[in-house]
């Protein structure tokens, strides 16, 4: 009986142990978030499409970085902006300053 359990016992270890390295692996080959192709519109035409409506166009280097990110916050709520759209305007702002 003895044999039985401890054959049972190397054999779930053997399989937890599997699945693991199954997992670490699957996780270890995905695309790297900087290496992924963007689907939609880019941060420039999302701002010319969104800001524009309502403000007159300013310059990305009129504020900083940390002055855009309020700015979007604020307005991601008054725009309607999904998440990616105000990633990619502020995105956009910020490397243009």
């Amino acid at each position: 009986m003895k044999t039985t359990s401890m054959k049972t016992i190397i054999t779930l270890a053997t399989t937890f142990a599997l699945a693991v390295t199954v997992l670490l692996i699957a996780g270890c080959a995905s695309t790297p978030a900087d290496t992924r192709t963007e689907s939609g519109p880019s941060g420039s035409r999302l701002w010319a499409q969104n800001c524009t409506r309502c403000h007159n166009s300013r310059s990305p280097s009129d504020y900083s970085g940390v002055q855009w990110e309020v700015a979007m916050l604020h307005m991601r709520i008054r725009a309607n902006l999904t998440p990616e759209e105000h990633r990619k305007i502020l995105e956009f702002l910020q490397t243009r300053n």
